[in-house]
């Protein structure tokens, strides 16, 4: 309910906009007049307009009202407004024109005039609507800046629709402290030449030129610029003593999460992603489209990622398992936020939990499941072996064995480069997985079982780019294991792109791998991210080499020995075939391990996987928290009673 005194302010503003827009609209009128008779005042230009005043601006007046020129933020003007505008004042002067051809009475024995009132009054209507953009523009700005307070001078990388547009909004926001000076562009047609009264420049001497002009910042306003151009331009910046910045990518500016002007550090995901692979989604979107999809590990890194690309294809339902409730909470939050219309639902259960996940699987009827999880962290596993298989290997068979009873098509288990001539437990459990998704295709008749190998993916919880991060933001040193250490590195997004296309095109029993480029030494690695975040290693930070962990490679590897590498239909792609372990063997090994899951001598466990593993090399070395000598407990247990003399571990036996 509208206060009284509220009342009255709107119809006091309405009143005073109706008199400005009669006033444009009557001087218009007489202008139209006047230069159609070179200004020449005469009696009969008088008695044309005062018999028509009324009639002529009453009409533009309603077709103002029912364009509802009279209810929106008038400083708030852009080009949509102006079309409005447009049409508002056109639907009018067309009456005016055709009824001059049947009636000849004032205002109406004027053709010309009629058109000439026309553009006289939109072109008045949209510098009064300017005018108020402009007070209000200089308005906001005027208060934020201080006194003494200086813009810093930014040159835009891309004088292109999404260059023009940040300098406008750049230009029109006054309080904020950026302002563009001068475009940086690559297309030679630009060169020497404006936007929006800034100078285009070729980037070659143009970054020199930009030093000269005081330049502290480059803002990258290229979406779909590729990751090497993003380096190469922040690598010419940095060089000449700029930061770097970057618009938000197409995907957040077309589905309008983000502004253009909302700017952001480049980050290294932005240095080290590369194109995005070129799917087939319309066989991805065939295998999807109104089809219940299973994603477990739904909370994690990979596992997200998948529910959000499975959901643009429209599923039938989207069931989300994982048994951590706060990453599953926010899964479940981003998709039914950016895809309401899909029916998902989020489960807790755990894959080694087979009644809980029978129960799931018997009331969804999956037609595909997207297994992701698993224990990945590699120098955490390496101590804890039982729990490592019990979650990867065992848990792998036991959705694996739900898959056939439940007639599920397609089952793609997410793999890992570890799991290659691996070294460490993470890696030889992943292994495990492998075999054992493989050897069950020779008995499945529906159910089609594939793996999917990548390497570490940016970004993801517990991977060496959020710790760098940290360490950065705490002042460091950055911790790396070895100078020569190489991993590869790819994008999620680019990640889960591989394991649908590769899903949508498998026959079952496949590993599949993506050419992921060059690798990269992590030492480097860890020096852009110090550069990207405007520090100078060896001054403000330092890099501190801690030693290779239990079980770590200095190289990744992408195929075992005894694989065979085939091409697929995608140049990125590659499909490995080898000798398929049997059924019976697999599951003869299961169980022989499955008592050993439990024990606290670790290295035998591990020497006993590696009897059905051969290429594992395993770390037989104590974990640093055992004592390699036997400890006497002194204690009490539970009932008071003293316990003397009572060995708790003895490591001597164990690593023997």
């Amino acid at each position: 309910m509208r206060l009284p005194n509220q009342l009255v302010f709107r119809s006091i503003k309405k009143l005073v906009l109706l008199s400005i827009y009669v006033t444009i609209f009557t001087v218009s009128l007489v202008l139209a007049f006047e230069f159609r008779d070179g200004f020449k005042v005469t009696d009969w230009n008088s008695h044309l307009i005062s018999d028509s005043l009324i009639w002529v601006i009453g009409l533009k007046l309603l077709s103002m009202t029912f364009f509802r020129q009279f209810r929106g933020l008038l400083s708030y003007f852009r080009l949509p407004d102006v079309y409005r505008l447009a049409i508002a004042l056109a639907i009018p002067s067309a009456l005016f024109l055709t009824a001059s051809f049947y009636v000849s009475y004032g205002f109406l024995e004027s053709k010309s005039s009629i058109l000439l009132d026309y553009f006289l009054s939109l072109s008045l209507l949209c510098v009064f609507r300017t005018s108020l953009r402009i007070r209000r523009e200089r308005r906001e700005g005027v208060h934020p800046l201080g006194p003494g307070e200086e813009k810093q001078l930014v040159a835009i990388y891309g004088a292109g629709e999404t260059g023009s547009a940040l300098a406008s909004r750049m230009m029109a926001r006054r309080g904020r402290m950026l302002r563009p000076v001068a475009f940086l562009d690559d297309d030679e047609s630009k060169w020497d030449k404006q936007v929006h009264g800034i100078s285009v420049y070729p980037p070659r001497s143009g970054f020199e030129k930009m030093r000269r002009k005081r330049v502290s910042k480059i803002v990258v306003a290229m979406p779909s610029a590729t990751a090497a151009k993003v380096r190469e331009i922040t690598e010419q910046a940095q060089k000449k003593g700029m930061s770097v910045e970057i618009v938000p990518s197409w995907e957040d500016l077309v589905s309008g999460k983000k502004k253009v002007d909302k700017i952001r550090p480049v980050r290294i995901e932005d240095l080290l992603g590369r194109n995005m692979i070129n799917l087939h989604s319309r066989n991805v979107f065939q295998m999807l489209n109104q089809q219940v999809v299973m994603v477990t590990g739904a909370g994690g890194t990979i596992g997200s990622e998948l529910c959000r690309q499975i959901a643009q294809c429209e599923p039938s339902m989207l069931v989300m398992v994982e048994r951590a409730e706060f990453l599953l909470f926010q899964t479940e939050q981003a998709i039914r936020s950016e895809f309401p219309d899909i029916p998902a639902t989020a489960f807790i259960g755990d894959i080694t939990d087979t009644a809980r996940m029978d129960f799931l699987m018997s009331g969804f009827l999956p037609n595909v499941i997207f297994h992701a999880a698993a224990h990945k962290h590699v120098p955490m596993m390496e101590h804890q072996p039982g729990e490592a298989l019990r979650n990867n290997t065992f848990g792998t068979l036991n959705l694996a064995d739900l898959a056939i009873k439940h007639e599920v098509d397609r089952f793609i288990l997410i793999s890992s480069d570890k799991a290659v001539n691996p070294t460490n437990v993470m890696g030889v459990t992943k292994r495990l997985a492998e075999i054992v998704v493989q050897s069950l295709q020779e008995r499945s008749e529906i159910t089609q079982f594939m793996a999917v190998r990548f390497g570490n993916v940016l970004g993801s919880s517990g991977s060496v780019i959020p710790t760098f991060s940290k360490q950065i933001e705490n002042g460091g040193p950055v911790t790396v294991t070895h100078p020569d250490i190489t991993r590869y590195f790819m994008t999620v997004s680019e990640a889960v792109g591989l394991v649908l296309d590769c899903s949508s095109d498998a026959n079952g029993g496949e590993i599949f791998v993506l050419d992921m480029g060059e690798p990269m030494k992590v030492y480097e690695l860890a020096k852009k991210m110090i550069s990207l975040s405007g520090l100078r290693l060896g001054e403000d930070i330092e890099i501190k080499f801690t030693g290779l962990r239990p079980g770590e490679k200095l190289y990744e590897e992408l195929q075992h020995n005894e694989e065979t590498l085939e091409i697929t239909h995608h140049k990125k792609v590659f499909r490995f075939t080898g000798q398929k372990s049997k059924e019976n063997e697999v599951r003869e090994f299961l169980k022989e391990l499955a008592p050993l899951l439990r024990t606290s001598d670790y290295n035998f466990l591990k020497r006993k996987v590696r009897s059905f593993v051969p290429e594992y090399t395993p770390d037989l070395s104590p974990p640093t928290w055992a004592h390699r000598h036997s400890e006497v407990a002194n204690s009490y247990r539970k009932d008071g009673t003293k316990v003397e003399g009572e060995k708790l571990i003895a490591f001597d036996d164990l690593t023997a």
